[in-house]
């Protein structure tokens, strides 16, 4: 019988495996619960050639001179936020190639985890309610708990990346965002964006009764796809659930 260690390890490898032949998601989130509300959480990554020019184009305006590219600092200022929560353990990062990258953990409580990136401040994004029978995870998304999100992962506070988010572009139409994207980016721009999307895979410690949203994977889980043009703009709030 396989270990659970040697289990995860390869899972893990299907993982990055999987992310270095298939790009078209921008990024997939990994989330697995226990009944206690401990877990795991894995999270790829994948950044287009094109943008990562635009980014490299940046670099000369940069506030201060860098050691590492902005990307490459972006994931480590998050995976040393991770080291820094009292919640998150057993921590690691890869990076494939130029464009992907790969991060894992474990939570002991995913409330405790939010609230700790969140600066140690109680966050709405992620919900979590409990009943004497059933449980239900709610994620809300929109303009107004947007900087939470920006606190919990600095690099979308990022002044390079900060032109491309929701509240820089609020009220702009899609239309009006694509050819803005077009005209930084390139003609490669506005077609990478519509066709990708942001992917968070939840498992549940026991068999889904309900959702909101989403695709049911099998009996306890669940993939939620959202497009990236959407939370790009936010123009409606997101919002998803499930109750096991």
């Amino acid at each position: 019988m396989m270990s659970t260690k040697w289990y995860r390890k390869l899972v893990l490898g299907m993982i990055v495996l999987t992310m270095a032949m298939f790009s078209s998601c921008v990024m997939q989130q990994g989330l697995s619960l226990t009944q206690d509300r401990s877990g795991w959480a894995t999270t790829d990554l994948y950044v287009y050639d094109f943008f990562l020019t635009v980014l490299e184009d940046f670099e000369p305006f940069a506030p201060e001179e860098r050691e590492k590219s902005i990307m490459d600092a972006s994931i480590d200022d998050f995976v040393n936020q991770l080291h820094a929560t009292a919640s998150a353990s057993n921590i690691a990062s890869t990076k494939i190639g130029s464009n992907g990258y790969f991060i894992d953990f474990t939570f002991s409580s995913l409330e405790n985890l939010l609230n700790d990136l969140n600066r140690r401040q109680p966050q709405s994004i992620v919900r979590i309610t409990r009943s004497a029978t059933a449980t239900t995870l709610v994620i809300h998304l929109d303009l107004e708990n947007y900087p939470q999100l920006t606190r919990m992962i600095p690099f979308l506070a990022d002044p390079n990346f900060e032109t491309f988010g929701p509240l820089y572009n609020e009220g702009m139409s899609e239309e009006e965002y694509l050819d803005m994207i077009s005209y930084i980016l390139g003609e490669d721009g506005p077609s990478s964006i519509t066709d990708s999307v942001i992917s968070l895979r939840l498992t549940t410690p026991s068999v889904i009764r309900s959702q909101k949203g989403g695709v049911r994977e099998g009996p306890n889980s669940i993939r939620f796809d959202i497009p990236l043009i959407e939370f790009l703009l936010l123009a409606q709030p997101i919002e998803f659930s499930a109750t096991w």
